[in-house]
């Protein structure tokens, strides 16, 4: 981009020309430091030590969408908007966001599991439900679920014993997209071999201890019961499953908006966005608790940080969206129902800077960001020229920014037409949807850097110097 940008940095409209030869030239401007020095100040590992401490802590629960906790955590993300005193970006003013949404719960107890003779034949639970009950006798048809599966032909009971190294909510997934296939070739229900101490008893027991959002992707097709590996050598069962319960409860983004000076640009809006939501917690022993430190804790960290910074520094032009979603975890279920039912017109909002998983670099990329779908739109170099000069680097990952492009809520927006990026600070290290991710692990000296990182790169954005466009940079 040869044309010099100018970025206006304070109330008396100092120019500072953004351009591949100036740029910001911190080196010897310590003036421009002191300019942007009330909005940095916000940024601090102090605030965003206590921030994140807060939101990944065990009384958290792991923050499951529907949860007790997750509504405390909302409530908290609602408090903090209002304190650095932006307005409510839902309707009349609200600072949430409201939708009614499916809550769905394996039953515990209304199984009927016998054989040939009517006798009661031993087993762990149910590991899901489906919307309806299931009531078959016949025969067992015993497969091995580690092979490729038939088309078709299986029959309606299916047994078989499924081998993989993924754990705890990887390996439910990996059986949900089984029974998907199973369906499709004909069974009405998956008898699931396990060992008396199966992890996955204890997530089946999970999934009956409480409600959890209904998912729109990855969910069972089948219900699946677990059993002891012997039961699978019947040759006739009879089988009665109860339909899941399933009620209904309100699910909250929520939204703060500090909305911009210029009477044609506080029009258009910059969205930061991360996701509230993880995967609560397991029963059984030890640490139970998917506290989701760094996926996404770390990223609301971001977005609250930011609505602190840019609340202290002169009005932008534009106006400025800070957003937290539920049921990123489920399906990107809360960004689908804000697209679905916006409150700031879609077309408006020029650019979705979505922050995921910013609290633990990979080795040498600290204090480095890297953008999903770079070859998208342009904004990452535009945020690129603002951020490097800084000493933090926005650039396109080798590996995860063509690969997660679509992973993450950005992608609801890129959907409808957004120029709608995430911005993550790290990899999917091996506490990726474990216990063990906890804020204590965080880099926080490398987490506060990416933030401001992300202040500096988007002001451009936000006093109408800097416009993102579609297609390759």
């Amino acid at each position: 981009m040869n044309m010099a940008v100018r970025f206006v940095v304070s109330c008396s409209f100092v120019v500072i020309l953004l351009s591949p030869k100036l740029a910001y030239a911190w080196q010897d401007a310590a003036d421009i430091k002191s300019l942007l020095k009330p909005g940095l100040d916000q940024i601090n590992e102090g605030r965003v030590t206590s921030t994140i401490s807060f939101l990944a802590s065990d009384e958290m629960a792991g923050r499951a969408t529907g949860s007790v906790e997750f509504n405390v955590a909302a409530s908290y993300v609602a408090s903090r908007f209002r304190g650095a005193g932006l307005e409510g970006g839902g309707l009349e003013g609200s600072y949430y966001h409201e939708t009614m949404k499916k809550m769905v719960q394996t039953p515990s107890s209304g199984i009927k599991f016998t054989d040939r003779d009517a006798k009661t034949l031993s087993h762990f639970g149910l590991l899901s439900s489906i919307a309806a009950p299931v009531a078959v006798e016949g025969t067992l048809n015993k497969i091995d679920l580690s092979k490729e599966l038939p088309s078709s032909g299986l029959g309606s009971v299916v047994g078989g014993v499924f081998v993989t190294d993924a754990k705890g909510p990887r390996a439910v997934s990996q059986i949900a997209r089984l029974t998907n296939t199973l369906k499709g070739a004909g069974a009405s229900l998956l008898l699931l071999g396990v060992s008396e101490n199966s992890e996955l008893i204890s997530a089946a027991a999970e999934a009956r201890s409480k409600p959890r959002a209904e998912p729109t992707r990855g969910g069972f097709a089948l219900p699946v019961l677990l059993v002891p590996e012997a039961v699978l050598e019947q040759a006739t069962v009879h089988i009665e499953l109860p339909a899941s319960i399933v009620t209904e409860s309100p699910m909250r983004n929520v939204i703060g908006v500090l909305r911009g000076t210029d009477p044609e640009l506080s029009k258009e809006a910059i969205l930061f966005t991360a996701h509230l939501d993880h995967l609560g917690s397991k029963t059984g022993t030890g640490d139970v608790i998917y506290n989701g430190a760094d996926d996404d804790a770390s990223g609301v960290t971001g977005v609250l940080t930011l609505a602190d910074a840019f609340s202290v520094m002169p009005k932008p032009k534009r106006s400025i969206l800070f957003m937290t979603l539920w049921g990123e975890e489920s399906g990107l279920l809360g960004s689908k129902q804000y697209v679905a039912t916006p409150t700031w017109p879609l077309d408006k909002i020029l650019a979705n800077v979505n922050i995921e998983m910013i609290g633990r670099p990979e080795a040498g990329a600290g204090g480095k960001i890297w953008m999903t779908g770079w070859q998208a739109s342009d904004l990452g170099v535009l945020m690129n020229k603002s951020s490097q000069p800084f000493g933090v680097e926005i650039f396109d990952h080798p590996k995860y920014s063509a690969m997660l492009y679509r992973s993450s809520d950005n992608w609801s927006f890129a959907e409808k037409g957004v120029i709608a990026h995430s911005f993550s600070a790290g990899s999917l290290h091996a506490d990726y949807h474990q216990p063990d991710d906890e804020w204590e692990r965080l880099e926080i000296p490398h987490m506060t850097r990416v933030i401001q990182g992300l202040f500096v790169a988007s002001l451009p954005l936000t006093t109408g110097e800097a416009t993102p466009k579609k297609g390759r940079p």
